[in-house]
This record gives structure tokens, sequence and C-alpha cells, in this order.
């Protein structure tokens, strides 16, 4: 009889303490879900859901630890009723973390939710490049610009690092032409003219492979192309080839003129006067030339001659001493 009451006062106690158990666990602040990291260009957030099936006013903190130094866990955000964290101002663009967020309401703590380990440099996500674009005729300049990092210069971590180029023509996104492992942040794409032409970039990364989002559709038009350089060469060959003969003709052309005009021969003084001054022309010949010498034969007055040849030796005569007079 005694162990029959004392089994069932066993069986009562036992109920008792599994009923105040189940009531303790009921009552317990359930702890935030879907706790999830979000890293852009090595900014971090991280984010949760409320607890669900939960009614009342919650706050909530998350912590960090930095796993490659052993340290312990440190608050960033705490007594906050938003569902995110931006832990991005304590992080080394190098370090490998641990991140937890738990629920608060009243002095009563939920479990804590702890997040996988993660790697800054190699799990963040790469935002897409800028990408500028310039025509020149039938040529488009596609420049690209890294992206840029919230917690370092881009070079600093992903020093090796190339572009893959995808570009259409405009309606023809099916058609497109793809240049991959561009190391240049210019380049110059000689195209069909009067069309327009759309461009996409991403980056691929060296260290750990990483492929960035890819940038936003940039168009461009083209224009009227230049001439190839071979075009240019072989026109300007033509017209030197008319021009050299012409310049060549047209100098002695001149040449031969100004020889008519000029020549070489110098006249003799008595004509370059006479050109100069037509009026005294003959008189300046005159007293610069020297006398001729004359030539004349003695001539005899035959007593039987006729009066006009008297007369005739006569005058020879008086002219023959004039000259020796003077």
């Amino acid at each position: 009889m005694q162990s029959t009451v004392f089994t069932i006062l066993f069986v009562k106690l036992l109920c008792l303490i599994t009923l105040h158990g189940m009531t303790a666990v009921l009552a317990e602040l359930p702890s935030p879900s879907n706790i999830r990291i979000t890293s852009i260009n090595m900014g971090l957030v991280l984010e949760w859901d409320p607890p669900q099936n939960h009614t009342g006013n919650l706050t909530y903190r998350s912590e960090y630890k930095w796993n490659s130094i052993r340290s312990s866990y440190r608050g960033v955000c705490w007594d906050t009723t938003a569902l995110c964290c931006d832990f991005t101002s304590h992080l080394n663009k190098f370090g490998v973390y641990t991140f937890q967020v738990r629920a608060e309401r009243e002095g009563e703590t939920s479990p804590w939710v702890e997040t996988k380990e993660f790697v800054m440099d190699e799990h963040t996500t790469l935002g897409p490049p800028s990408v500028t674009l310039v025509s020149s005729g039938a040529n488009i300049e596609v420049s690209i610009e890294d992206p840029v990092l919230r917690i370092s210069e881009f070079k600093e971590i992903y020093n090796h690092a190339t572009f893959n180029i995808t570009y259409w023509k405009e309606g023809q996104e099916k058609r497109v032409k793809r240049m991959n492992g561009i190391q240049l942040h210019e380049v110059v794409l000689e195209l069909e003219q009067w069309t327009r032409y759309c461009f996409q970039v991403l980056v691929v990364t060296e260290r750990f492979f990483k492929q960035s989002q890819p940038s936003n559709v940039t168009c461009e038009s083209t224009a009227k192309g230049k001439d190839r350089p071979w075009v240019m060469a072989l026109g300007m060959f033509v017209v030197m080839a008319v021009s050299v003969p012409l310049v060549f003709l047209a100098f002695w052309h001149c040449y031969r003129v100004v020889s008519f005009l000029r020549p070489k021969v110098k006249l003799p003084g008595h004509f370059t006067v006479y050109l100069l001054d037509p009026q005294c022309s003959s008189i300046l010949a005159l007293q610069s030339s020297p006398q001729p010498d004359e030539v004349y034969h003695e001539v005899s007055i035959m007593p039987g001659g006729t009066e006009t040849e008297r007369e005739s030796a006569l005058w020879w005569t008086e002219h023959k001493a004039h000259n020796q007079t003077d």
C-alpha cells in the first residue's frame, strides 16, 4: 500500500517537473531567422529576419569575431530595431570573420545565431566597372574604370585583373561580339560607319578568379570614318608624282624667260646707252667710240681732166689736210 502511494507521488512530481520545463521552453525568446551576409566591393552588412510567429517589441544585438587572430566577439550594433548592421568600418581587407546576432526584449535574450566563416577578399562581390564611350569617326574608344572598393584601393587587392568586353549593334543583341582578357583600361575599336553600338564590360581577377557584376549597357554611334593610312599614303604619292614635274616645268619656264630678258653676253656700251636714252645715243656712241682710220689714195689733177674731175680732186685734197690738222 505504501509502495503504491510513493509511486503515485513520484509520478505526480515527475509530471510537475516536466510541465515546468515545457513551460520554460515555450517561454524562451526565439532567435532571428534567415541570417545572411551582403558584401559588395569590400563593404559588409549583416541582415536577418525577425523571429517567426512573434509579436511584441524586439531589439537586436549583433557582433563579429576576427578568426585570423582568435579574438573574442565584439559588439557593433545593439538595442536597435533595425534588421541589419553595417560592419564595414570595423573590418580588414584580408580578414576572416564570423558574425552573430540575437533578439532581446525586456531583459530576455534569444539564443545566438552565428554565420559561417567569411573571407573578405575572397567572398566579397565585385561591383560593376565604370564604362565611358567616345566616338571619333568610325572608331569608338572604350574607357574602363575599376570598381571602387569601400575599404581599400582595387589594385591593392586585385593587382592582376582583365576585362571582358561584349558589344553589339543596337537592336541585334543576339549577335554579340566578345573581347576577353583585355588588360588595357582604354581600347579603340574600328567599327562600321553610321552605326550605333552598345557595350557591356565585366572585370575578371586573377586572385580567386572572381568576376565582377556586369556594367550598365552603354551605347554610342559612329560617324563617317577616316581614310585608312595606306589610302592616304597612296593619295600623297599621286599628288607628289604629279606636282613635282609641274613644279620643275614651271621653274624651267621661268628660267628661260629670265635668261632671255637678262642674257649672259653683255652688250657694247654705246648699245646700252642708246637703249637707255635714245635721244643722245648717237652722240654718246660717237664720243665713246675710237676714231676709225680713213683709207685714202693720192689723187693727181690731170691738166686735161674735166671740170668735175678737177673738183673731186680738190675736195679730197682739202679733206686730207683737214684730217691731218685734227
